[in-house]
């Protein structure tokens, strides 16, 4: 959303980004995919799923722990009653446990994917 405060001048708040993230969701008839997504990432991985010599290792703004990015905060919204009638109700339809699952996918299948960090020099 920094190029929105760059031409306007101002941020929409956290709960405006996840209307606008639902309504994508709603829009583009996501449920399916954002479930499947969030079956996946609800799988617990192992030692073994790294590979031999770590070869997979840990992924860079991967989300670690439910509802956590990694050097993150939680980010919170105020939604209206309406607001969370409306969530809890397509979170239910859907198949999510919970509204945290729900939201988590939405947001994650609208937001832009996180910038790649800078990569290190490396001195030989």
């Amino acid at each position: 959303m920094q190029c929105l405060r760059a031409q306007t001048g101002w941020e929409p708040t956290n709960a405006v980004v996840v209307r606008r993230a639902f309504l994508h969701a709603k829009k583009n008839d996501l449920w399916g995919e954002l479930r499947e997504w969030t079956r996946h990432r609800q799988q617990p991985v192992s030692e073994e799923d790294y590979g031999p010599e770590g070869l997979f290792g840990d992924v860079p703004a991967r989300r670690v722990d439910r509802g956590a990015v990694k050097d993150s905060t939680q980010q919170s919204f105020r939604p209206s009653r309406q607001e969370l009638a409306v969530y809890d109700g397509y979170a239910a339809a859907h198949g999510f446990d919970n509204r945290s699952d729900f939201l988590d996918a939405v947001r994650g299948a609208f937001l832009p994917a996180l910038p790649a960090a800078p990569r290190r020099a490396t001195t030989r």
